[in-house]
């Protein structure tokens, strides 16, 4: 009696429980599955498919674009970026929103532990099937499984299905090269590998009209061009025009990512096409107090304007010696920018992904229609 009155109550601790659950149901699966490799690497993940790819392997401090499905142990989808996969498992599918691939930064930082070691030692164009222990949930990273479990006691085990669609280890760079080929190709019109100077068709206006391009400019993550009606230029080849500093006018644009999703815009018959029309917004010309300051320029009585979209409303006008104008009714301009001059690498919503370069088209209206 003594000695059982003294004896202690031996404790379970959660994630140990978690542990006997995971690996009874490792032991279960690898009978009813014995097509999958089930090889252990790590502090408990388990591969169960890996197609190498043909490119590099990935690096540690780089950027990965992947294509990516998350479903606990039963199979739910809990995450995806699949578009097919998201109507079929109506993961609040919405046409609007973007799928393709997302831009993750392969770090501790950024990544849990467990989905980063799925990654670790892929190729550009791989594809790895893998599950991963609650206890490796932890974006802190240990020295061995028992100090895992030791430390962290939440979080669920999931099976990820990556694809390394591309990567980088300067996500800059890779945006301002991908702007450059769609610039040449989707603006100038031209084909990325000709040569420099090569001929470009004009750039088409309403009803047909062709208006011939007047000036650009370029620097590091924004390209930006205008077309004109008037003609005249100064002994420069600018236009001969400019605009007062207090200048207002209404403009109609629309905003969309490379691959053409549009994401905003002020026309409703655009927004019918793409799928985003909604009755409760008013589509009409947005009013622009213009400035030479880009600080001044409000958007419909806003100052919050991200800063590509400002850099294009400050460069709406020429600001070479020329006759004062107002603007020109019909006038157009585009302009693209890399995501530090957008919504940087958090995106805006499901609509924008991080890392995102962003096109907007501009039509000047000389006074808001009705």
């Amino acid at each position: 009696m003594i000695a059982a009155g003294c004896a202690k109550e031996r404790t379970v601790s959660s994630n140990e429980a978690t542990k006997r659950y995971f690996d009874a149901w490792i032991d279960v699966q690898k009978k009813a599955h014995p097509e999958y490799m089930w090889e252990k690497v790590g502090d408990g993940i388990y591969i169960l498919e890996d197609a190498e790819g043909d490119g590099d392997v990935i690096t540690d401090s780089s950027y990965v674009l992947v294509n990516y499905t998350c479903t606990d142990l039963e199979g739910n989808i809990i995450e995806t970026n699949s578009e097919e996969l998201s109507h079929k498992a109506d993961l609040n599918y919405d046409e609007s929103y973007y799928y393709g691939p997302a831009t993750w930064i392969n770090s501790d930082v950024s990544l849990t532990v467990g989905v980063r070691d799925i990654i670790i030692g892929m190729k550009k164009g791989g594809t790895r099937k893998a599950v991963i222990p609650s206890w490796l949930s932890s974006t802190t990273r240990y020295g061995s499984e028992e100090e895992y479990l030791a430390n962290v006691n939440d979080g669920s085990n999931y099976i990820y299905e990556i694809n390394i669609a591309d990567a980088t280890t300067d996500i800059f760079k890779y945006q301002t090269d991908s702007m450059d080929r769609y610039w040449k190709r989707n603006v100038m019109h031209t084909d990325p590998d000709s040569p420099e100077g090569s001929e470009q068709s004009p750039y088409p206006g309403p009803d047909g009209i062709l208006f011939k391009e007047k000036w650009d400019t370029a620097y590091t993550g924004f390209l930006f061009r205008q077309y004109f009606n008037n003609l005249e230029t100064d002994e420069n080849g600018s236009p001969s025009m400019r605009f007062k500093k207090d200048s207002t006018l209404y403009i109609n644009y629309t905003g969309r990512l490379l691959n053409g999703q549009v994401f905003d815009t002020t026309i409703a018959d655009t927004a019918k096409v793409h799928n985003i029309y909604s009755p409760t917004k008013s589509y009409e010309p947005v009013e622009i107090k213009w400035s030479s300051d880009s600080t001044a320029i409000t958007f419909g009585g806003s100052d919050e304007i991200i800063n590509g979209f400002k850099s294009m409303l400050k460069h709406l006008c020429n600001e070479e010696p020329g006759k004062e104008e107002s603007f020109t009714d019909g006038e157009r301009a585009v302009a693209i920018f890399y995501s530090s001059l957008g919504y940087g690498y958090s995106g805006s919503g499901s609509v924008i992904p991080g890392f995102s370069p962003l096109r907007f088209d501009v039509t000047v209206v000389k006074q808001e229609e009705e």
